[in-house]
């Protein structure tokens, strides 16, 4: 049964989900101040190229992507002669998102039992959690694969429904897809070593994208760099973690193997397994 909106369990529920921000003083917010400061910033140690400075000014630039959770815009912060290309993630509503059944992603308990009462009961406070819980999953992941030295964005920081993070390519244009590149043969199969080396790197951080494709591996210099990963999950803890896992596995292959690679997807799904266990 519902609880009724002025519950005081579902308005604790609500305060955990989505906090209220805190009114620094009466003055309007100005639009082109940094925005890093009042966010959850990314892992240390903070690489040198970062603006985190409360003067730096940003700037959005306009829409880089589309996607059916959120969308992508270029954001250009300032500091002098300093320069941050970024691109903030922005989600969406989960009302107003196209790709809503996220049950074989999304874990099955919180260990909040209220929150998990509110997902169950699909409330308006639960899908605010579920909404939430993409954006967090993407920001965590990032930065636990950047630490651990995988080839993902740099998150710089992570504010409401936003994650800001490090843009790949350069004022002219982002990096294409891996999928639109254009690319020789010895590039495809540098590309595919640096592939293994990803999942490798992920296995052993605990981590399954769960949607890995060339669609969502970038090109830039020769390097190959992994993005979107809000539904990632862990592969051991996880239900379906282990047939995520496959299904990366040869949904990359797939892709290599049509351009001439001889990937041996079985021998590789067996190497990360040997590294699970």
């Amino acid at each position: 049964m519902p609880l009724p909106p002025d519950d005081p369990e579902l308005k604790e529920v609500e305060r955990i989900v989505r906090p209220p921000r805190i009114p620094w003083d009466d003055e309007e917010p100005d639009p082109e101040a940094t925005t890093y400061t009042a966010a959850v910033h990314g892992p240390d140690p903070v690489p040198s190229w970062v603006i985190t400075e409360d003067a730096a000014r940003q700037h959005e630039l306009g829409i880089l992507k589309t996607g059916k959770e959120a969308d992508v815009y270029v954001v250009r912060r300032t500091l002098g002669e300093r320069v941050n290309l970024l691109a903030a993630k922005r989600y969406r509503d989960f009302e107003d998102r196209t790709f809503r059944n996220d049950a074989r992603y999304r874990r099955r308990r919180t260990g909040d039992a209220r929150i998990d009462r509110a997902v169950d009961q699909g409330t308006r406070v639960g899908m605010g959690f579920r909404a939430m819980l993409w954006v967090n999953t993407e920001f965590e992941t990032l930065g636990r694969l950047w630490a651990a030295g995988a080839s993902v964005p740099y998150p710089v920081q992570q504010l409401d429904h936003e994650v800001m993070l490090e843009y790949i390519g350069d004022e002219w244009s982002a990096a294409p897809r891996l999928v639109a590149a254009p690319l020789g043969k010895a590039e495809i199969r540098d590309l595919y070593e640096q592939a293994v080396a990803l999942l490798q790197t992920m296995v052993r951080c605990g981590v399954v994208h769960g949607d890995l494709s060339p669609y969502n591996l970038l090109v830039w210099q020769g390097r190959l760099v992994m993005i979107d990963l809000p539904q990632a999950v862990d592969p051991l803890a996880h239900a379906d973690g282990l047939a995520l896992l496959q299904r990366d596995v040869d949904n990359v292959c797939a892709w290599f193997e049509r351009k001439g690679v001889e990937t041996r997807r079985g021998d590789l799904l067996a190497d990360l397994l040997s590294l699970l266990f």
